[in-house]
């Protein structure tokens, strides 16, 4: 059984204050999982993102490939590209 597991750390510093994005990816077997945490300076969790691996990209991890964009649908659900506001028209 195939068995993979990988953490990155990526530490920021804008404005006296700091913050950390964790990249997260766990494989077993034919799943797998990414996750995606933004923590602050005193490291309390932020914002947190998890999502389901594709059969492609378990494909490239299991062949050691670099997988390009990996983490944009994490990343961009955070930064609040998700529901927009919906906003009331008033007649006149």
């Amino acid at each position: 059984m195939f068995e993979y597991e990988s953490t990155q750390i990526h530490s920021d510093f804008l404005n006296g204050e700091g913050k950390m994005k964790i990249h997260h990816v766990k494989v077993k077997g034919a799943k797998g999982k990414k996750e995606v945490i933004v923590k602050d300076g005193a490291g309390d969790v932020i914002s947190r993102k998890k999502g389901k691996l594709t059969r492609k990209e378990i494909a490239c991890i299991k062949r050691c490939q670099f997988v390009p964009g990996l983490f944009n649908n994490c990343v961009e659900c955070i930064k609040g590209g998700g529901a927009k506001r919906k906003t009331r028209r008033v007649r006149r």
